[in-house]
This record gives C-alpha cells, sequence and structure tokens, in this order.
C-alpha cells in the first residue's frame, strides 16, 4: 500500500502503526501463521471493500504493507540457515540446530509450506558461551573498551566526552531511481546528560533540540545511486556517576536539567507500552517484598538481565503486542528489554521514560537503545538492560551493576520518545515507524515505501575526546 492509497484511504501512517494493539480478523491470522501470505493479502484485500471501522481499517492496511516485508525479514531455507551456523562453527549440526530451536534461540516462520529462518538468527547465537567458545570468541569479563571509562567514572565521578558523529543515507543502488526525494536523519538532542549541542548540515530543517525524535531534513532531486543525505552531530556527553544501591541520594538530583516526572511517565500506551494481566501479575511476582522504589527497579533490573537473552528480532513493525513480547517469550534486542523495564517500573509506580539513538564501540557506532527512571532524592536515572544482561552473561558483576543507574558516555541520543512522529510527518510508512536511529528517505511519488534493506545507512565518528 503506497502512500497515495494510503492518503486516499483517509488513515494517516501513525494511525496505521498506532491500530497494531487490535488483532487481526480469525481467517487472515489463520492463513498468516500458517504460511499463507498470498492467501492472507488476499483476504484483506476483499474485506477492505466492505464498510469497516476506522480502527479496523487502518490495521488491515497496516498488515497489507506487514505482509510486503514480512518475506524480507525470513530469507534462508534450512540448508542456507545451516550454511549461516556453519559460517560461525563449522562442525555444527542439524541435530544442534534442533535443539537451538527447541531452547526458543532460533527465530523461523513457515512461509508457502517451507519453514524460512530469520535475517540475524545466527549472530545471536554468539550470545550463548558455548556456541561462542566454538566459534572462536568466548565470552570474557574483560571489555577493553566500557571498562576503563566505567572505572574513570566511579573513580572520578563523572566522565565527559566530546563526540562529533556523521550520519548518513541514501537509497541502495538496486532501489534508487532518478527523482525527488525527502529525507530524515537523526542528530544529537538536548539531553540530561547531552549538551553543547550543534548540528552541521545542509538540511533544509532541524528540529529543535527538544524534539522527541531530533532529526535534519530533506527535500532534494538526486540524480545518482551516490548520492547521500549527510549530518554532522557535534555535543558533550557527560556521565555523573550514581550507585543508588549503596549511596544516600545527594542532597540536590544528579541531572537537575531534566524535566520532572511527567503524567505520561507512569502510564500506558496501547500500542506498546500496555499494563496487561500477564506484566502486572509479573511486576507484582518479581518485586514482591521490596520496600520501596528503589528496590523494586532493582528488582526489574535483575530480572531483565539475569533471566531474559539477548536476541536479535523481526523489525519491531513485524511485532504484535510489543510491550509484552518481551517478557512472553523471555527474549528481545536492546529495545524490547528497555520497555520492558519501562513497563514494569510504570506498572509498579516508577516513572520511567526511553531513550534511543547510537551507541559507539571500539568498532564504530551502533543503533541501540536504552531507558531512564526516576528516584526520590536521585532524580532521573539510567538504565540499559541489555548491556547489563551481557555483562551478567559475561561474569563481569562490575559492569552489571554499573549499568543500573548509569550510562557509559559513548553515545548519541537522538530520541526521547518511542514511535514519535517526526517534526516533517513522512506521506507514507517509515521503514522504522518506532525508531528513529539510522535514518529515513521517501521517495516522492513512489508507490510503494522503502523496506530497510533497501537504504545504505552509515554512522562515523568523527571525533571522541575525553575533556578534562
Amino acid at each position: 500500500m503506497g502512500a497515495t492509497e494510503m492518503n486516499a484511504a483517509g488513515i494517516r501512517p501513525i494511525e496505521m502503526v498506532r491500530s497494531l494493539h487490535t488483532q487481526l480478523p480469525e481467517d487472515i491470522l489463520r492463513k498468516k501463521l500458517a504460511g499463507d501470505l498470498d492467501g492472507a493479502a488476499a483476504a484483506i484485500g476483499e474485506l477492505l471493500r466492505r464498510e469497516l471501522p476506522r480502527t479496523l481499517r487502518a490495521r488491515l492496511l497496516c498488515e497489507q504493507e506487514r505482509l510486503r516485508r514480512l518475506p524480507l525479514q525470513y530469507p534462508w531455507n534450512r540448508a542456507q540457515a545451516m550454511e549461516k551456523l556453519r559460517g560461525l562453527v563449522p562442525d555444527i549440526t542439524e541435530a544442534e540446530l534442533d535443539e537451538l530451536e527447541r531452547g526458543g534461540w532460533v527465530d523461523f516462520i513457515y512461509i508457502g509450506g517451507e519453514k524460512r529462518y530469520f535475517l540475524r538468527f545466527h549472530t545471536s547465537m554468539m550470545r550463548l558461551p558455548d556456541f561462542a567458545r566454538r566459534a572462536g570468541k568466548p565470552l570474557t569479563p574483560a571489555s577493553p573498551w566500557l571498562d576503563p571509562m566505567i572505572e574513570k567514572i566511579r573513580a572520578r565521578g563523572r566522565l565527559a566526552l566530546h563526540i562529533r558523529l556523521e550520519t548518513a543515507i541514501r537509497a541502495a543502488e538496486t532501489a534508487f531511481e532518478p527523482g525527488e526525494y525527502r529525507a530524515w536523519l537523526p542528530v544529537a538532542l538536548g539531553a540530561a546528560q547531552q549538551r553543547d549541542v550543534r548540528v552541521e548540515t545542509d538540511a533544509d530543517a532541524v528540529d529543535p533540540p527538544d524534539a522527541p525524535a531530533r532529526t535534519a531534513y530533506f527535500e532534494r532531486r538526486m540524480e545518482r545511486p551516490e548520492d547521500t543525505f549527510r549530518a554532522v552531530s557535534d555535543y558533550v556527553s557527560e556521565i555523573l556517576y550514581a550507585d543508588p544501591l549503596h549511596a544516600p541520594a545527594p542532597a540536590a538530583p544528579l541531572y537537575p536539567a531534566a524535566p520532572p516526572p511527567a503524567a505520561e511517565d507512569l502510564g500506558e500506551d496501547g500500542t506498546f507500552i500496555t499494563f496487561t494481566p500477564y506484566l502486572r501479575a509479573l511486576a507484582a511476582e518479581i518485586t514482591e517484598g521490596a520496600e520501596d522504589d528503589l528496590h523494586r527497579a532493582w528488582r526489574i533490573y535483575e530480572f531483565i538481565t539475569t533471566r531474559v537473552k539477548y536476541s536479535f528480532v523481526r523489525q519491531y513493525f513485524q511485532i504484535d503486542s510489543i510491550g509484552e513480547y518481551c517478557a512472553l517469550n523471555l527474549k528481545g534486542d536492546c529495545g524490547l528489554q528497555a520497555l520492558l523495564f519501562i513497563s514494569l517500573c510504570r506498572i509498579c509506580g516508577i516513572p520511567a521514560r526511553w531513550q534511543s539513538g547510537l551507541s559507539i564501540s571500539a568498532d564504530g557506532p551502533g543503533s541501540h537503545d536504552w531507558a531512564q527512571f526516576y528516584l526520590p532524592g536521585w532524580g532521573w536515572l539510567f538504565a540499559d538492560p541489555s548491556f547489563g544482561g551481557g555483562a551478567w552473561r559475561s561474569g563481569a558483576r562490575a559492569r552489571w551493576l554499573f549499568y543500573f543507574g548509569n550510562l557509559d558516555p559513548a553515545r548519541m541520543a537522538a530520541a526521547s520518545c518511542f514511535m514519535a512522529e517526526f517534526s516533517h510527518p513522512a506521506a507514507g510508512l517509515r521503514v522504522d515507524p518506532f525508531d528513529n536511529q539510522t535514518g529515513e528517505i521517501e521517495r516522492i511519488g513512489r508507490p510503494l515505501p522503502f523496506v530497510g534493506r533497501e537504504l545504505d545507512e552509515t554512522e562515523r565518528v568523527l571525533l571522541l575526546e575525553e575533556l578534562p
């Protein structure tokens, strides 16, 4: 379903995405789960010819686009899946693949009667200690990149980095057509831990620093596949050390400029944070006996980091009930773990917020999501369950404790709200309607929106300098 057809239906893309909390009609869901994607699409087309409630119409229009994109998320058949695994562990057997499937480590669906495997299923295996060892990359407690930063933060009480980071995006050569384009690139926002922010770009507009998903916005005619949209964020990222488990609250909040908790920091959002009976029961179970917000938040962090396994997942656009997925499947990537932390905190009456953008490692920048939570006296603190979980799995206890209350400063926060609409809204469905990490492109008048593999995005660190 293209942008023109969406607008003709009178339903905006953001409405379509927000309808994902609505279940599919049973006959369509049966076809989809059986792998009859063409049959499901045909049933949707037939139903859309009828007069329907607006939310149901939005849900069906959204599902049409999900079905179009879904096979791209599951490209490998059984033989190709084994080839991917053997590229990491040459002596792995098909019986071991079956065992990994039974253990919930392998994501697959059926398409046309054939089992098809998730695009990145094999790289999730590197979180398994035995698999990592056999692949020649054993998990170790030490992190030459993170541990020195964390030690400085503990010793000094703070660490500031001056960072210049370039984000860039273009249409892949196979998907490029000369024409008029619109693009959105993530840039650094003003945040509790980010100051002195400057954006350098030739964009048509740059959002104000407090935009919930800050972007540089472009409108250009592009003639060649190599034509690229670029923006540079120059900023200081500073972390102030918090040890709420072992130290008394300070006389004043660590980040006094951070906006105080608001009603939305305690509430539901029907699309991605829902206080379902299961999540309410889970929150009550894991926080039983905890006497205050600090220890309730710790119990939530401890549960996610020790009981939820890190796993790459299909695009969030393809996941129903995002807020509950991680808790039901006990697996998820950084964003799902952050959303679960936020959901459980809010159920317990602890204000919690989203933050996302890029995390810089020794190998360069990559997309990342994390959370903030509010404690009396301390104010807003940070929690990174996925980094904390990685530390726990590798036996790095000090790093595991650090990511409850803190972040490392080697990051660029670009969004403060999950599923925030851009200031210059896209006409059609974005590649990622939920997050703001790598950028978006839209070709004006193109009958179908881009999908992720049709875009080439890069992030490059131009400067990372420790400040006194």
